[in-house]
C-alpha cells in the first residue's frame, strides 16, 4: 500500500511531462462557456439558466461522478464548496451545509426526483438508507441557502435536489464491479429497454440491483470498530412519452441493509462510560410518479406524488415511517415580464416508535399532516436585470401556519458575468424527538436506597427555528479559459434549539427513592453567522484542468437570558472555520484519465477534531468502447485520523486509507 501511495504521489511528475504533447480532444474551453447557460431545476422548479439565478448554485454533472472516484453519495458531495462532509463510522455520516453538522443535520433538505428522504422522527437523512447506484445519476443540484420559497419546511440551510436519468438515456446493459484491497466490494447490474406496442416504441424502462459489503474500521484505541455494513438495493423506472405534450415516469425501488455500529451509553456529547456494540437492521422502499404536460399557449402542469415506507431497528428500538406526498404545480408567463410558477401540496407522515424501551415518543404513534401552497414571479425589469419575488405558506401540524418568503434580484450586464442579491426567511420545524421524546439519559446509584436518574423529554411548546438569511454573489467567466463563481452570507438564526435543566423530581417507591433531573427541548438558543464560498475553472490546457475551491464560516452561537444549556454551543462548533480544495482532471491520452482531489479543514472550534487534510486519486483507462478499469485510492496522505467523533450514541471510528479498483461493462 505505501508503495502505491507514493507512486500516486509522485503522478505529478509524470502531469507536468506530458503537458508537453497537447491533445486536440480532451476537456476543452466549451465546458467553461457553459458554466453561466446550464439549465438548472432546484432553485425555482422549472428550467432556468444560471446567468439568472439569484442564488449560490453547484451542479455536480455525469462527468464530475464519474471522475470523481467516489463510491457513494457522501464522498461525491464532498466536491461541493461549502457542503461539510465527514464520516462518523462506515455507516453514518454527518453532512450539513454552511454548519450545525450533525449525524442529524436538521436544517437540510434531500431530496431524490423531488421525493424528500428528510426523516421526520429524528430529522435529518438516514445516508445508509440512500445508498444509490451513482451511474444512474443525472446531475446533484445543491444549493447553500435557503430554498424554503420552493421546497418548504427544513429547506433552512440548503437544498441537495438528486436528479436520475431517464430510463430513454440509459438503454442497454451496464455491469460493474469494485472490489476494495482492504474492506469490501460492490456489485451492479442493469439493463434498459424498450415497452413495445402495436404502434412503435411508447416507453423506455430500466431495473438494476445492487450488492454492498464494507469491513469494520478501527475506534481511536485500535481495538474493532464493529461498523460493517451490506446492503442489497433493486429498482425500477418506466418513461412514457404519451404524446407531443404529455410525459409520465413512473419509479420504485427496496433496499435492505444489515450493519452494526459501536455505541457510548449518553446520547448526548461528553464522557459515556463503557462502549457497546449493537446491530443494525433497516428495510424499506418508495415508489414515486410524475405527469407533465404542456399546454398549446406553453404553459406546463406537472403532478407528483410519491409513497415511502421504512423500518429501522436502531438502538434496539423499532422505528417505522410511511410517507404519502401528493402536489401539483403550474409555470406559466403574464404578458412579456412575468413568469410565473405557483403549486399546492399536501403530505402525511405516519411515524412510530415501538414502546417499552428506554427511548420512547409519546404518543407512540403518530400522523402528521402537512399543507402546503407556493407562488414565485420572476420580473424581467429590464433586458439584464430579473427580479424574483414568493412565499412559501405552510400548516404543519406542530406549530400550525409557517410562511417563508425570499426575494432575489439577478443583473447580467454580459453573458459573461451575473451579479446577483437575495433575502429569504426559512424555518425548520419541530421533529417528534423535541416535541414528544422521553429518553433515559443515565442512572446513578447514590446509596442502596437512592439512584439519580437524568430524563430527557420533548416539549409541546416546542417553537419552529427560524433563519433570516442574506446572501449575494457574483458568477463570470473571467477569461476563455477561467471561470469564477463568488458568494457571501450573513444568517441570522433565533429559536434555536437546546436543552435545559429543571427542577429535581423525587420519586419514592417500594424500593427506594428515584431523584429525577429532568431535561426539556426549548428554543433559548441563536447565532449571527457569516461566511463565503469561492469557486474556480482553469483549463490550463485542453485537456487539463484545474478547480480550487475555499469556503469560510464563522458561527457565533448564543444563548438567551435564562438559559442553562450546556450541549447546544459546543454541538454548533462542529464545523470548520476554512476549508480548501482543490481538483485536477488530467487526459494523459485519448483512453487514459488521471485526477486528483486534495481538501484540507481546519481545527473546529470545540476541539473535538483536528485539521486534517485527505487525497484522492484516480486512474481509469477505457479500454474499449464498451469496457473502463479504474485504479482509486482514496485518503492517501494521513489515514487514522477521526474526521468528525462521537454523535449521538454512536462512536466515531478512524478514517484509513483504501485502495478500489472497479471494472464497468456496457453491452
Amino acid at each position: 500500500m505505501r508503495l502505491i501511495a507514493d507512486s500516486f504521489r509522485c503522478g505529478w511528475v509524470l502531469l507536468l511531462m506530458t503537458l508537453a504533447a497537447r491533445s486536440q480532444t480532451g476537456l476543452g474551453d466549451a465546458s467553461l462557456e457553459q458554466l453561466l447557460n446550464v439549465e438548472v431545476t432546484s432553485v425555482s422548479k422549472k428550467e432556468q439558466k444560471l446567468s439568472r439565478t439569484a442564488a449560490a448554485v453547484f451542479v455536480i454533472n455525469q462527468e464530475d461522478i464519474r471522475r470523481s472516484g467516489a463510491a457513494n453519495l457522501p464522498d461525491l458531495l464532498r466536491l461541493v464548496p461549502g457542503v461539510q462532509v465527514a464520516q462518523i463510522d462506515a455507516n453514518a455520516w454527518a453532512i450539513t451545509i454552511r454548519g450545525f453538522n450533525s449525524r442529524y443535520s436538521n436544517k437540510v433538505l434531500v431530496l431524490v426526483d423531488g421525493r424528500s428522504v428528510y426523516t421526520p422522527g429524528f430529522s435529518g437523512v438516514y445516508w445508509d438508507q440512500l445508498d444509490m447506484p451513482l451511474e444512474d445519476i443525472e446531475r446533484i443540484e445543491v444549493i447553500r441557502g435557503p430554498g424554503a420559497t420552493m421546497w418548504g419546511a427544513n429547506a433552512v440551510n440548503g437544498v441537495i435536489n438528486i436528479i436520475t436519468k431517464s430510463s430513454q438515456s440509459t438503454q442497454g446493459g451496464l455491469a460493474s464491479a469494485t472490489v476494495d484491497a482492504d474492506s469490501g466490494s460492490r456489485g451492479l447490474l442493469r439493463y434498459g429497454g424498450r415497452l413495445r406496442s402495436g404502434s412503435g416504441d411508447d416507453a423506455a424502462y430500466r431495473v438494476f440491483g445492487t450488492y454492498t459489503r464494507l469491513d469494520s474500521g478501527a475506534l481511536q484505541n485500535g481495538s474493532g470498530g464493529a461498523d460493517g455494513w451490506s446492503r442489497v438495493h433493486g429498482g425500477f423506472r418506466t418513461d412514457w412519452e404519451l404524446s407531443p405534450r404529455d410525459s409520465f415516469h413512473i419509479e420504485g425501488d427496496l433496499f435492505s441493509n444489515r450493519e452494526s455500529q459501536t455505541r457510548q451509553t449518553s446520547f448526548l456529547l461528553g464522557p459515556s462510560g463503557p462502549y457497546y456494540k449493537q446491530g443494525i437492521r433497516a428495510a424499506g422502499g418508495s415508489l414515486s410518479s410524475a405527469w407533465s404536460h404542456t399546454s398549446a399557449g406553453g404553459a406546463q402542469t406537472s403532478v407528483n406524488a410519491y409513497f415511502d415506507t421504512h423500518r429501522r431497528d436502531d438502538l434496539g428500538v423499532p422505528q417505522y415511517q410511511r410517507t404519502f406526498d401528493l402536489s401539483a404545480q403550474e409555470h406559466l408567463t403574464a404578458g412579456d415580464r412575468h413568469d410565473i410558477v405557483f403549486g399546492l401540496g399536501y403530505r402525511a407522515a405516519l411515524s412510530g416508535l415501538s414502546p417499552g424501551y428506554a427511548i420512547s415518543l409519546v404518543p407512540p404513534k403518530r400522523t402528521d399532516s402537512l399543507y402546503s401552497a407556493f407562488l414565485q414571479d420572476e420580473i424581467r425589469l429590464a433586458d439584464t436585470l430579473w427580479f424574483t419575488l414568493g412565499s412559501k405558506l405552510e400548516h404543519n401540524a406542530f406549530t400550525g401556519f409557517e410562511y417563508e418568503p425570499s426575494a432575489r434580484l439577478a443583473w447580467a450586464p454580459s453573458g459573461r458575468h451575473t451579479i446577483w442579491a437575495s433575502a429569504s426567511r426559512a424555518i425548520r420545524q419541530p421533529s417528534r424527538l423535541e416535541s414528544g421524546v422521553s429518553l433515559d439519559l443515565a442512572d446513578t446509584p447514590l446509596d442502596a436506597a437512592t439512584t439519580v436518574a437524568v430524563r430527557l423529554y420533548g416539549s409541546p411548546r416546542f417553537r419552529s427555528e427560524e433563519l433570516r438569511d442574506f446572501e449575494t454573489g457574483y458568477r463570470s467567466q473571467l477569461t476563455r479559459h477561467v471561470s469564477l463563481d463568488l458568494t457571501a452570507f450573513l444568517s441570522l438564526y433565533r429559536h434555536l434549539s437546546t436543552i435545559e435543566p429543571q427542577s429535581p423530581v423525587f420519586h419514592p417507591g417500594p424500593s427506594g427513592i428515584v431523584i429525577e433531573m429532568p431535561e426539556v427541548y426549548s428554543n433559548l438558543g441563536h447565532s449571527t453567522n457569516y461566511g463565503g464560498e469561492l469557486a474556480l475553472n482553469w483549463n490550463v490546457t485542453s485537456r487539463w484542468r484545474i478547480s480550487p475551491a475555499w469556503s469560510a464560516i464563522h458561527i457565533n452561537m448564543g444563548l438567551d437570558p435564562g438559559s442553562l444549556d450546556q450541549t447546544s454551543v459546543p454541538q454548533a462548533e462542529n464545523t470548520p472555520r476554512n476549508s480548501f480544495q482543490i481538483r485536477s482532471l488530467l487526459n494523459l491520452t485519448r483512453k487514459v484519465a488521471w485526477d486528483h482531489t486534495l481538501w484540507w479543514s481546519q481545527r473546529v472550534p470545540n476541539g473535538r477534531v483536528n485539521s486534517h487534510v485527505r487525497l484522492d486519486t484516480r486512474l481509469s483507462w477505457k479500454v474499449s468502447e464498451h469496457t473502463e478499469f479504474s485504479l482509486v485510492g482514496q485518503n492517501l496522505v494521513s489515514p487514522g485520523f477521526v474526521e468528525f467523533g462521537n454523535s449521538f450514541w454512536i462512536v466515531g471510528t478512524k478514517q484509513g486509507r483504501t485502495l478500489f479498483g472497479k471494472v464497468t461493462w456496457t453491452f
